[in-house]
């Protein structure tokens, strides 16, 4: 663990201890033991909560999402913030260490950020005039729930904005990325799921107040096909991942030399899209993208140029040429996949110059996904070893990436990877300390044809 890292923990857990420390411990002594009931049974369903969550696979590393934010939106609404805080606190710390047995200092992470999510909303909810259920009912006399949408509002938002940006912090200082990037690839898909769901938080609080503990019996229903729907969404999307990785192996096996291939790019597009700052939607549909490049080459007019051990002449290089516009047409017949996807098939040979193909375009006028699938697929031609040649170190790939800034690749993005120490990292991993043998340089870098043997080329790499 970094300095940096080590820093973020410690503050925030001294944030999380300062703000329980200072904050709001009143509870209505009138009416201990429902003030004491409430705080059972939002401890016992935020464990339930945080015992049922969904394991994610994100690239080749997993994690995990629960529904645990929907009782704690909920005891926002119902206790004052310490109350709330040291329940949040509670769960996490019992979930993260028996339930998901993470180490120590991860357990004292998520606990902190976690308490501090609880009291940014709480105190936003405060700040904009709400007033938390047992308090209102202290001064009224009896439970009620005070309806106050722009408070709700206000401390829903506070919390999920807050808990983002705790997670980004400590993502951005693991992967040594931006805070921007870290921050725009997590919340750009957790926060619009999590503000569709919150409304359950406040019903869970307008359900205790109005009926006790059969109101909180009442929201299990809904908070479990929450789950489930979550849990079958994940799964289908795996599923079509798998299915489409699995078709690619078949497409690629006609071809020993680009074994793999397509997986490896979709790996590196996905990681310098991710450098970039990109949505996750959008960052998605270049990885999926990125994998399906080359599906055009199981036409059978590919065959035979695919097989072929010498160099290429012009009417298969012409025909060669073709298969992007071949790729992007099997692709679209994917109702989902038209669009940015088929876009970025379809143009991931054209050239920042606009001396590329099919359409000759140039600069911005490509689709960002076709420039990020432009690098990536080349570096993978130029970082796997060929018959006429070995893979090539991460300073020679830095050294043409930058030589052909401007011309072939944008050059915000070259910038952009040579900036990256994860890119790094996954480059040097493939192929460390190798040794590369004297090449001709040449004006352009091929990522297209599939020439083989040891005849002179007019580049080095070639992705097939």
């Amino acid at each position: 663990m970094t300095k940096s890292l080590k820093a973020l923990v410690f503050s925030t857990a001294l944030l999380a201890v300062a703000c329980l420390y200072w904050g709001n411990w009143s509870f209505p002594a009138e009416q201990v033991p429902v003030f004491r009931d409430a705080l059972v049974a939002f401890a016992l369903l935020s464990v339930l909560s945080e015992a049922s969550y969904v394991r994610l696979r994100v690239g080749k590393t997993a994690t995990q999402s629960s529904i645990v934010f929907i009782p704690f939106i909920a005891s926002i609404l119902i206790f004052e913030s310490s109350w709330s805080m040291l329940l949040a606190c509670a769960v996490v710390a019992f979930a993260e260490q028996f339930i998901r047995q993470k180490p120590p200092v991860k357990v004292i992470y998520n606990v902190s950020q976690h308490a501090l999510s609880v009291w940014a909303g709480s105190t936003m909810f405060r700040l904009l005039g709400g007033v938390p259920a047992l308090s209102a009912g202290a001064i009224t006399g009896s439970l009620s729930f005070p309806w106050h949408p722009v408070a709700i509002s206000g401390g829903v938002l506070a919390y999920f904005l807050t808990n983002i940006t705790a997670v980004s912090a400590a993502v951005s200082l693991s992967d040594n990325t931006p805070l921007r990037a870290a921050w725009l690839r997590i919340g750009s898909s957790q926060l619009a799921y999590d503000l569709v769901s919150s409304p359950l938080g406040v019903l869970l609080a307008l359900f205790y107040v109005k009926m006790g503990m059969l109101g909180v019996l009442a929201t299990l229903v809904p908070l479990f096909f929450v789950r489930r729907a979550y849990r079958v969404t994940i799964e289908l999307e795996e599923a079509n991942r798998d299915l489409l990785e699995l078709m690619v192996k078949a497409i690629e096996a006609r071809d020993p030399y680009t074994s793999g291939h397509s997986q490896r790019v979709s790996e590196l597009a996905e990681l310098l899209a991710k450098e970039m700052g990109l949505g996750s939607k959008l960052v998605e549909q270049i990885r999926t993208a990125a994998l399906l490049h080359d599906v055009g080459k199981i036409h059978e007019e590919y065959a035979p140029l695919l097989r072929k051990e010498g160099k290429l002449d012009q009417t298969e290089k012409a025909l060669m040429q073709t298969h992007s516009m071949r790729s992007a047409e099997l692709v679209g017949t994917i109702s989902a996949f038209r669009g940015a996807i088929v876009d970025a098939v379809r143009h991931h040979h054209e050239n920042y110059d606009g001396s590329g193909y099919p359409s000759r375009l140039s600069g911005y006028a490509i689709p960002v996904g076709a420039r990020i699938i432009m690098i990536a697929d080349t570096v993978d031609a130029m970082t796997t070893d060929r018959p006429y040649r070995r893979a090539l170190t991460f300073e020679r790939v830095a050294e043409e990436l930058q030589r052909f800034a401007g011309r072939q690749f944008d050059p915000q993005l070259v910038a952009t990877f040579m900036r990256s120490t994860t890119l790094r990292d996954t480059i040097c991993a493939r192929a460390p300390e190798k040794k590369v043998p004297a090449i001709e340089q040449a004006e352009e870098w091929p990522t297209t044809l599939p020439w083989r043997g040891r005849a002179r080329q007019r580049g080095v790499a070639s992705s097939a």
